[in-house]
């Protein structure tokens, strides 16, 4: 039999790496150049993975009517940006989330939609001590919108939705 790990285990596990990312990225452990690309790279690989399985596992089953779409705020959309906004979003966000410019609160039914959705090959992120903030970039229906996900308050809305299987 597959056995297949919890909502509460994966925010668990993306909260650890998310932690061992921003130790890396801001040398906290003062670690050679070497050592802290390996973990960069290793955590950044884990949390996409992680996140993902996340984003197909909570929808599915929202879209089941198995877990309740929390409204709880993880981030902050754009919905409707130019190209040359979204590369400025990427290269210059600074937390909070709160104070993105012509944005919405993203809730984490979308911020799930937004990492399913998302170009891989346009996003960026603010690490520090204290904040991990993934900023996405995508189209819907021709239209380019920027989405800014907190992984630490993902992490906690996750963990208090009811625990389940994942199963994507």
């Amino acid at each position: 039999m597959w056995q297949r790990r919890t909502f509460h285990e994966c925010a668990s596990e993306l909260s650890a790496i998310s932690e061992d990312f921003r130790s890396a990225y801001t040398n906290r452990f003062n670690w050679d150049r070497a050592k802290r690309d390996r973990v960069l790279s290793d955590t950044s690989t884990r949390g996409v993975e992680v996140l993902r399985i996340l984003a197909l596992s909570i929808r599915s089953d929202q879209d089941a009517g198995l877990t309740v779409e929390d409204q709880s705020c993880v981030g902050a959309l754009v919905t409707a940006a130019t190209e040359a906004e979204a590369s400025r979003a990427m290269a210059t966000y600074r937390p909070p989330y709160q104070n993105v410019a012509g944005s919405k609160p993203l809730r984490l039914r979308q911020a799930l939609n937004k990492i399913a959705h998302a170009d891989p090959k346009r996003s960026g992120f603010f690490a520090d001590e204290r904040a991990h903030d993934l900023v996405l970039t995508g189209q819907d229906h021709g239209q380019t919108w920027i989405a800014v996900i907190s992984l630490i308050d993902l992490c906690h809305v996750v963990k208090a939705l009811p625990d389940a299987s994942t199963r994507a």
